[in-house]
């Protein structure tokens, strides 16, 4: 009976592995609409535990900081808590700033006025001082990325900040594109998926809002266990044979 409880103990120590805080990539944008709503949508591309507190903004970063005259200073950020613990591959909504709702979870703060003529959209933890990034998007404008040393100047426009990255699909440019949605795979391991939906020919564009039915509604996220996760599983159930093996011995 004590290997059995053992074996549950250590099970439930093997999923509980699985969880933890946001890390860059955890999220991805995949729908946007500056004409219209302002409205868009993320996909969770891993567990989200509940009463966790996301943070969007449209905020450009300047370098080492969100600049200071726009989104954040009109009483941002947009924030999203989560009521319950939200599966990997679940596609959250934002209605607009009109309506200021999430299709999942409990909105605060004040929403934001996406700019056709160039804008970003940034997922993050923690403070507005000291942001612990999850995101971003860019679309719009044709150079709205701003690469560094080079400050961004604009509010149309961004600096990458030094979490996020480009080629690791966690900061994302679409394009010279007032409206999009991402229309690529659906299933995949989250590694896939980011790939997916960094590549901006995965997207449909154009410049007139796009009806929400059109976006992804799901998603499946092929769950990678990591290294010492599998080391603690094996040696777990290394432990339960050979108390089992003794068991039978005495």
């Amino acid at each position: 009976m004590k290997s059995f409880a053992l074996a549950a103990s250590l099970a439930a120590a093997f999923f509980a592995a699985q969880a933890h805080a946001l890390s860059a990539g955890d999220i991805a944008v995949i729908a946007y609409n500056a004409d219209g709503d302002d409205n868009f949508a993320w996909v969770a591309l891993t567990d989200i535990a509940a009463n966790t507190v996301i943070n969007f903004t449209d905020a450009s970063w300047q370098d080492t900081a969100f600049r200071s005259t726009e989104h954040l200073d009109a009483g941002g950020p947009l924030t999203w808590t989560s009521d319950v613990t939200l599966a990997a591959g679940t596609v959250v909504s934002y209605s607009g700033d009109d309506l200021n709702t999430w299709s999942v979870g409990t909105a605060g703060g004040i929403g934001m006025g996406l700019s056709n003529s160039g804008d970003q959209l940034f997922v993050f933890e923690g403070s507005t001082a000291s942001p612990d990034f999850v995101y971003g998007l860019q679309f719009a404008n044709a150079s709205g990325i701003i690469a560094a040393p080079t400050v961004s100047s604009s509010t149309n426009t961004t600096n990458v900040p030094d979490a996020l990255s480009l080629a690791a699909g966690t900061m994302v440019d679409v394009g010279n594109f007032d409206d999009g949605y991402y229309s690529g795979i659906t299933s995949g391991t989250q590694a896939e998926l980011l790939a997916a939906i960094a590549d901006s020919g995965n997207w449909t564009r154009g410049n007139d809002a796009f009806a929400t039915s059109t976006w992804a509604s799901s998603f499946q996220v092929t769950p990678v266990p990591e290294a010492e996760t599998y080391a603690m599983m094996l040696a777990g159930l290394g432990l339960v044979g050979f108390m089992a093996a003794r068991r039978r011995r005495g």
